[in-house]
């Protein structure tokens, strides 16, 4: 089984559109969540993602739209979270509830599990460098875990299994601002980190010419490692 992984598209239908019509021939699309926030195109994410039959479980920021989990505060209005909620159709909100935490593919000894963070909850990260958090995984032979959540491409060994991080279609962190995913064959385990550019720059007229906070409308824009952004 040929998949595509895609996570992290924050409202960003260009970056989406761009990621789509780039992709290879693929048996699945999954996404490890986080459709909508930060970014204006909440229901034409959620309708193209629905139309094209890809199969999502929600992140961090849609349990936040549909009040699962309570945003911090001070980011409240950096994520866009009242605005979102507002703003976004009734059955794609509808659509959002029914999304789960978790999903799984097998084939042969292999096995792929999906989650937006990591196993355990919806927010902690799994970055490289966070030795304490990657000390909980307990991957087994054959086994490889996606998540999305850092926004940062990844592909790391960890115990028997690895663990895989697809980047972000809407706001990559990693100093590379063209929209990112992955590429996983299931059958022999290999990973294909792609990239793909869309016109970032019209976008970020766009959102400045609708008010955005110039803070957020610059992560999409940025070529080097990022530091501090909302999560």
């Amino acid at each position: 089984m040929r998949l595509v992984i895609i996570s992290d598209i924050h409202a960003n239908l260009r970056a989406l559109e761009a990621v789509l019509d780039d992709m290879p021939a693929a048996d699945r699309v999954v996404c490890c969540g986080d459709l909508v926030e930060y970014y204006d195109q909440p229901n034409e994410v959620c309708a193209l993602v629905r139309d094209r039959g890809i199969a999502c479980i929600r992140g961090n920021h849609d349990a936040y739209v549909i009040g699962a989990l309570v945003p911090n505060p001070e980011h409240r209005q950096a994520f866009r979270t009242d605005w979102t909620r507002e703003t976004m159709h009734e059955t794609h909100l509808r659509w959002l509830e029914g999304l789960g935490t978790e999903m799984s593919f097998e084939e042969g000894e292999r096995r792929l599990t999906i989650r937006h963070a990591n196993p355990w909850d919806e927010e902690t990260y799994l970055r490289a460098d966070a030795t304490p958090a990657l000390e909980r995984l307990r991957l087994q032979p054959g086994e490889t875990l996606a998540v999305g959540h850092t926004h940062r491409p990844l592909h790391l060994q960890i115990g028997a299994g690895w663990l895989l991080n697809p980047g972000s279609v809407g706001q990559p962190r990693d100093g590379d601002p063209r929209a990112s995913y992955a590429v996983f064959d299931l059958r022999t385990g290999t990973v294909e980190h792609c990239r793909v550019s869309y016109d970032v720059a019209l976008m970020q007229r766009r959102l400045k010419e609708q008010g955005w906070d110039p803070a957020i409308t610059s992560l999409l824009g940025r070529t080097r490692e990022p530091g501090w952004a909302p999560t």
